[in-house]
């Protein structure tokens, strides 16, 4: 469990080039001659060697995260697994899993894409009016539509993100379940979703409320817990790398291509195992989201009420005894 916990982390323009490589948006020049919005130079000659380098860096940057985001959409229905019926099998959840996961994926990164371009769109579109505008050009006389239009963005991009985190946690609770229980898409989880939302519109939106403060309590609570046992684990760590620093002193090392190594994979290992360790702690918070996500669905879902609340099993009628035997009245 702690890693399907570590797996799922539940513990969050304009302008052109001159020949000699400078970037700036079409501003105009401060005091000194120079512009108030100028990005730095770029040596483009220091920056072209490298540039197949940094370019399969990011891509590999890239294919690592869109890894992470697939196992991550299969271990969330692990997850549902584990708690509904009470086990943890990583090996053959995953093969049970693997294709609900893959569409809950596409949605992922559909969502993610989509919300991006939204970003892009919500301070691109403005930011085009206002330098069309030649509202950039003096900026001290336009302090106030400056000022009102930055808060009318920041407004519109806060409105976005909350109704971007809450499509993300409705899919991620009530869709989940879903595509479990009925084997189905995540498109067509969506539509039996949305007429229960319609339904009961208070009871989802006391739920978002009361899950905010839930989380917010366990953020705090299992926080404190962590930096504990940080503060617990670091002491022998630290008296343990003194060890290693003045023994390695003593012995006459020095800070070469092999101690480095060997430090780099040490201290790889050591931050794993921290990392597993807070994974550790936060499971049972984990565990308990998920009991509560199944208990509010479980009583407004029929096919997953009848596993959380089994009807009890009927009492099989007593047997009969027959017809009592007519007693004839005693003569005399």
């Amino acid at each position: 469990m702690a890693l399907v916990c570590l797996i799922l982390g539940d513990f969050a323009g304009g302008g052109g080039g001159s020949p000699g490589g400078r970037f700036n948006f079409p501003v105009s020049q401060g005091k000194g001659g120079k512009s108030l919005f100028a990005i730095p130079n770029i040596d483009w000659d220091k920056i072209l060697p490298w540039l197949p380098w940094i370019l399969g860096g990011v891509a590999l940057v890239v294919a690592l995260i869109l890894l992470w985001i697939y196992i991550a959409s299969v271990y969330r229905f692990v997850l549902f697994d584990s708690v509904l019926y009470d086990r943890c099998e990583l090996k053959g959840c995953w093969r049970r899993w693997e294709p609900s996961g893959r569409s809950f994926f596409y949605w992922s990164l559909t969502i993610l894409v989509g919300f991006l371009a939204g970003y892009a769109v919500l301070i691109g579109t403005p930011l085009l009016i206002a330098w069309r505008a030649g509202l950039f050009r003096h900026p001290g006389e336009h302090v106030v539509t400056l000022i009102l239009g930055g808060g009318a963005i920041f407004l519109l991009m806060l409105a976005f993100f909350v109704l971007g985190a809450v499509a993300a946690l409705f899919a991620k609770d009530f869709c989940v379940p879903i595509m479990a229980m009925e084997k189905v898409g995540v498109l067509d989880a969506w539509r039996r979703l949305l007429p229960m939302l319609a339904a009961e519109k208070m009871a989802f939106t006391g739920y978002v409320l009361m899950k905010i403060v839930l989380s917010i309590g366990s953020a705090i609570i299992f926080g404190i817990i962590t930096v504990i046992a940080l503060v617990v684990l670091l002491i022998p760590l630290g008296i343990m790398a003194l060890i290693i620093f003045f023994g390695g002193k003593a012995l006459g090392l020095s800070f070469d291509v092999a101690t480095i190594s060997i430090l780099v994979v040490l201290g790889g290992i050591i931050l794993m195992g921290i990392i597993y360790l807070i994974a550790l702690i936060s499971t049972p918070a984990m565990v308990f989201f998920q009991s509560y996500v199944l208990r509010f669905m479980g009583s407004r879902y029929p096919a997953l009420g009848t596993v959380l609340f089994p009807p009890p099993p009927e009492t099989p009628p007593p047997p009969s005894l027959g017809e009592p035997p007519i007693l004839e009245p005693s003569v005399g």
